[in-house]
């Protein structure tokens, strides 16, 4: 797993400085404007010093909610180093994962051969007991219980993998999310966005494309309204990337990209007020593009409410094609059939079916898949 972000020239210099200088037990590095940069180095006490006489030096740099790796010595001895991932699971949904995709690629810069451990860490009490550390090595005296640098880089990608998926899950549940700040935004926590401190722009023709799908979700005159949005990466802002009209439900799919991710607001036919909701993140989408748009589907959310449209159903798939087959059909006629029996909520981003069950954020499976 690859972020886009690289080491750089001043840490480069500092691990240098660090490798080189045995009376340094910790060197802290951080993600600034897209690269990893090293903070001030961390002597040990004394020359008699081991890690877990050392631990509490690393005290004052531990938040319960910012990420930091962590370059360790066990003793001024050791010949090799540890590799720490320090990712508190109160971070925002786009810092862990961020942290996490670049975890490899620290190790791999500054070279596999030098850690023969890697350890992952989500509390700051984990960093500071001495359990954990005898935990990780087999024992006070212990070696890696990885075995190798090989096998610790493979573990530490099978975790990053999974953080990158817990992350994702907690936005797409809406326990995380950013506020909005920029361009308009009102920094409100409206529609289960949170308050993470993390900007995100919208463009004005965005906006203005936000505002044409409620006044054709208000007139209930659309044909087949598509309008899809995506995000411009380095600045992170929202943009309007196309619109078409006269869309089949059918044929949906069909204009949805299979090559980034992208977030679609599609407002049925003539007749009907349902506004569907449909994020699709393929899977050979790069890392960076997976994690800002997976942070950001409760941003989009927020700001589409905020310009008067009400969305009553939610879709996710990981390609296109697995919203063929009926699939968006399927969703009008349940939306149209429980405004028939009385039992949707305008505005409240669901629809719910007459068999009760609950229709929130739905991910497409493909035929014969469910």
């Amino acid at each position: 797993m690859q972020s886009g972000i690289s080491a750089s020239a001043d840490l480069h210099a500092a691990f240098k400085s660090f490798t080189s200088d045995s009376t340094l037990f910790a060197l802290p590095i951080t993600i600034t404007s897209e690269s990893l940069t090293p903070l001030a180095a961390i002597p040990f006490p004394s020359g008699s010093s081991t890690l877990e006489t050392s631990l509490n030096a690393l005290s004052d740099l531990l938040t319960p909610t910012t990420p930091l790796y962590l370059l360790l010595r066990r003793t001024p001895q050791s010949p090799s180093l540890i590799s720490a991932a320090y990712i508190p699971s109160r971070s925002p949904v786009r810092q862990k994962t961020l942290f996490a995709a670049t975890r490899a690629t620290l190790v791999r810069e500054l070279g596999q051969e030098k850690f023969a451990e890697s350890v992952f860490l989500t509390e700051r009490e984990e960093v500071l007991d001495v359990s954990t550390w005898n935990d990780a090595s087999g024992g006070p005296q212990g070696t890696s219980g990885q075995g190798n640098a090989n096998s610790a880089i493979l573990s530490t990608e099978e975790r990053e993998l999974q953080a990158v998926k817990r992350a994702e899950d907690e936005e797409r549940h809406g326990t995380r999310g950013r506020d909005l700040m920029g361009d308009g935004g009102s920094g409100a926590k409206a529609g289960g966005v949170s308050s993470t401190g993390i900007q995100i722009n919208v463009t004005d023709d965005a906006r203005a494309a936000f505002r044409e799908i409620a006044a054709a979700q208000e007139s209930g005159q659309s044909t087949g309204l598509l309008v899809q949005f995506g995000i411009e990466i380095k600045g992170e802002t929202i943009t309007h990337s196309k619109t078409h009209r006269g869309i089949e439900p059918s044929s949906v799919h069909s204009h949805i990209p299979s090559d980034t991710p992208s977030y679609s607001f599609y407002v049925a036919s003539p007749g009907s007020s349902a506004v569907i909701f449909i994020y699709v993140c393929p899977g050979t989408s790069k890392i960076k593009e997976r994690m800002i748009y997976a942070s950001s589907r409760l941003a989009v959310l927020t700001i589409a409410k905020q310009e008067g449209v009400k969305v009553v159903k939610n879709l996710e798939a990981g390609d296109p094609e697995d919203l063929s087959g009926g699939r968006i059909n399927e969703e009008i006629a349940v939306h149209l059939g429980t405004q028939d029996d009385g039992d949707s909520q305008p505005g409240s981003g669901t629809a719910t079916p007459s068999g009760g069950r609950s229709a929130g954020f739905a991910r497409p499976k493909r035929p014969g898949k469910r």
